[in-house]
């Protein structure tokens, strides 16, 4: 390095020194890294917590429920006429399913076809 390189240096970046009267700085208390852990440990707690679906603490939704007369019903993908009228009406479900093929005009239903229950 040269000399002049070297004093710019040193006037852009000086060193520095410690004031007089100043006391030195000592090391971290043995508390802070029991703190640092502790505080580590909520926060994958937290994300944990975070990441669990929220039907696995026992919610659930109305899109699992059975589908009522009177609803609109969501397709979802292997659902045919005959199982939604079963799970519509455990009782009659024949005749619900031929209610529901009159309604939608097929006999064939697609995931995420709205039916109308009767």
């Amino acid at each position: 390095m040269t000399v002049a390189f070297e004093l710019e240096f040193e006037a852009y970046r000086p060193r520095l020194y410690a004031l007089p009267g100043q006391p030195e700085r000592t090391a971290p208390s043995s508390r802070v890294p029991r703190r640092r852990l502790v505080l580590a440990a909520v926060v994958v707690t937290l994300l944990v917590l975070l990441a669990l679906p929220i039907r696995a603490l026992g919610g659930s939704t109305l899109a699992q429920a059975a589908p009522a007369q009177g609803q609109e019903y969501v397709v979802k993908a292997g659902d045919t006429l005959a199982s939604i009228a079963t799970r519509a009406d455990p009782t009659h479900p024949a005749t619900l399913a031929g209610q529901l093929a009159r309604e939608v005009g097929s006999t064939v239903v697609v995931p995420g076809e709205h039916v109308f229950i009767p």
